[in-house]
């Protein structure tokens, strides 16, 4: 009887990945939307079933999505998949949010690096590359057309955008990353209101305010800090990887930070609709930026929020 029971509900998921799939594929905008869900029929049959019968669900969606679309739409399916059944599991066994976010960002990356690699040895294409090639098209357009409007470009802005071209090919692994951690946390928030439906485990977020890094990850931080006055040749190895985990843990250090402020306007019971627009201000302006990244620093080596 139970056997019966799951294969009727692989049937009903493997149904709703595939409209779910479909829309993705081939509806604007709605499309977008889908795409956040489609881990959703891993994630509920896992937490059901377990993960042995999740794989075999995932290698009938992997069938369902050549037929739908292509063997280019195989990744997208592949890896939505294996991050839901990775999320479903852990639900299952009741672990922490920031856990799960964790380890399905993990999965993502692994995804994204895989399937970058495979379109750059075996596709011959590099998006990274046609993106930028493509700014950079434009950027050169819009400078023809300023001189022929008898405005001459500022030479700075242009030097500016070079540089920042030069940078974000240097930086393609931070970005990674940063993609894996939306797809991550997207993937959760969209999932969770349905598993509350259902009554399913959801697991729980821990306030913002109560995250704190190792302080292992200072010294790690001032380690790059110091390699980075090497003057290591731009594009060696070492230069890309010292740049990156430099980037990646300027960004946690800013996430240090602010936990930080919301642990200080928790205390001093400031509303939270100010903190979270203080915090949107923030984005916009990367010296402030910076300067909660040092802030970071000074709550990691200091203790700073035990003080108040």
């Amino acid at each position: 009887m139970r056997k019966t029971y799951m294969i009727t509900e692989a049937a009903i998921q493997l149904a709703l990945f595939a409209v779910l799939f479909l829309i993705a594929l081939y509806v604007p905008l709605i499309g977008v939307i889908a795409t956040l869900f489609l881990a959703l029929p891993f994630i509920i049959f896992t937490i059901r079933h377990g993960y042995a019968y999740a794989l075999l669900l995932l290698a009938a969606s992997l069938i369902i999505s050549m037929l739908i679309g292509s063997l280019f739409s195989l990744p997208v399916a592949l890896m939505f998949g294996t991050a839901g059944i990775a999320i479903g599991g852990m639900l299952a066994k009741n672990k922490s949010r920031h856990m799960i976010l964790l380890i399905s960002a993990l999965i993502f990356l692994i995804n994204i690096v895989v399937d970058y690699a495979i379109s750059v040895k075996f596709l011959q294409m590099d998006i990274i590359q046609e993106t930028i090639s493509t700014f950079r098209q434009s950027f050169d357009t819009a400078m023809k057309m300023m001189k022929g409007m008898g405005q001459e470009p500022s030479p700075q802005l242009q030097e500016q955008f070079k540089q920042g071209l030069e940078l974000v090919k240097y930086i393609v692994p931070t970005l990674f990353v940063l993609a894996s951690f939306l797809f991550a946390y997207i993937t959760i928030i969209a999932s969770i209101p349905v598993l509350k439906r259902l009554k399913l485990p959801v697991g729980t977020w821990p306030p913002f305010r109560e995250v704190t890094l190792p302080k292992g990850l200072l010294w790690i931080y001032v380690l790059v800090l110091a390699l980075s006055f090497i003057p290591f040749e731009k594009g060696t190895f070492a230069y890309i990887a010292i740049l990156n985990v430099y980037y990646v843990l300027q960004l946690l250090l800013m996430v240090q930070g602010f936990s930080f402020l919301y642990h200080v306007a928790n205390k001093k019971n400031i509303p939270k609709g100010m903190v979270i627009g203080g915090t949107v201000f923030c984005l916009f302006l990367p010296f402030l930026l910076y300067l909660i990244a040092i802030l970071g620093i000074i709550d990691l080596g200091f203790d700073l929020r035990k003080r108040i």
